[in-house]
């Protein structure tokens, strides 16, 4: 069993600094191989940023290499199937950034890839790796507010401007606001209950002009054992002055993030990711240190040197892709979907 992970990015864009500075940080179990990015300067800034050995501007060359055992897809989410099928044929280990694909039937061929040439394939749902989330599925495992009633998700703040051209089409994100902050919210409360709605019903709408897809969004979720989910969100929510707001091209602070966990016999809050009360007593708060991608990282890591299935894995992500998907036609469509 090899004492390191050798791995390789795909994709030096945003979301791909914060995996390449968690893998520099836990440089005692990995290696940073290469960069992957069709673009060469970007692939180059990156590999020497965080001393990779080499750079690529091809996947296929990427797949080529023996020194590389395992891959981080950071690319837009059209793409992510197509590079997890290849890698996976290529014998490298995944972790694919949410949302895992665009359809079930794209994450179905990813889990399917990834079981036929035994490689491990694990989601990038990275904000289960909060020490006050890890300590709410904790507490909830172990009974402390019963049986689940309800889970309530609010989520709002305010975008005018997409911060790349590609979240412009409906097409290439697969919607908007439900697979870029859904995706989140929604394998949360899966993971949690550790089961998944028989109906789900979602209202969606865009209503800014710099993109397709949608910016509000309701979805309702209904259990077989009667428990209730909600999921509200919003980028459309000025609840600061707009003089503060500053920048454009990203989403801009979000005062209001609030997950209600009702149970039979008490009640959980987490106030964004970072503060978690029962019964109104404050439990966990304070920066996350060391940060959630470190956390997600040492997982993925150490579930290939460990050769074990690793937390948020595909089979499991494939339930946050089905509801995501009902909720999409139930949007366009204006009726309920039962699952299952």
């Amino acid at each position: 069993m090899p004492k390191r992970a050798r791995l390789a990015i795909i994709g030096c864009g945003r979301v791909a600094c914060s995996h390449l500075s968690a893998i520099k940080e836990l440089s005692h179990v990995t290696e940073l191989v290469a960069t992957v990015s069709r673009t060469k300067e970007h692939a180059q800034k990156a590999a020497k940023e965080f001393g990779a050995k080499r750079y690529y501007t091809s996947l296929e060359e990427m797949c080529g290499d023996p020194e590389i055992d395992a891959v981080i897809i950071c690319l837009p989410h059209y793409l992510h199937a197509s590079a997890c099928v290849r890698a996976a044929q290529s014998g490298k280990h995944i972790l694919v950034e949410k949302p895992m694909a665009n359809t079930v039937k794209e994450a179905k061929k990813m889990i399917a890839a990834a079981s036929r040439n035994r490689v491990i394939l694990m989601v990038g749902q990275s904000r289960r790796f909060y020490d006050a989330v890890l300590e709410s599925k904790e507490r909830f495992n172990r009974g402390e507010i019963g049986d689940l009633i309800d889970v309530n998700a609010i989520l709002f703040g305010y975008m005018d401007k997409p911060p790349t051209s590609w979240w412009t089409s409906e097409e290439k994100t697969g919607g908007l606001i439900i697979p870029l902050w859904g995706s989140h919210i929604i394998d949360y409360i899966l993971w949690l209950s550790g089961k998944i709605p028989k109906r789900v019903y979602a209202e969606a709408y865009s209503h800014n002009p710099n993109w397709e897809g949608e910016d509000e969004a309701s979805i309702l979720m209904g259990f077989e054992d009667g428990t209730i989910a909600s999921v509200v969100m919003s980028w459309n929510a000025r609840l600061v002055e707009m003089s503060k707001l500053k920048g454009e091209g990203k989403i801009l602070p979000t005062p209001e993030y609030n997950r209600y966990i009702i149970g039979t016999k008490g009640t959980m809050q987490l106030r964004g990711e970072t503060e978690l009360f029962l019964n109104g007593k404050k439990l966990v708060s304070g920066e996350q240190k060391p940060s959630n991608f470190h956390l997600q990282m040492r997982e993925f890591v150490t579930s290939i040197l460990e050769e074990r299935e690793p937390l948020a894995s595909g089979e499991e992500v494939l339930k946050v892709m089905q509801v995501m998907e009902a909720s999409r036609i139930s949007v366009k469509e204006h009726r309920m979907i039962e699952l299952g």
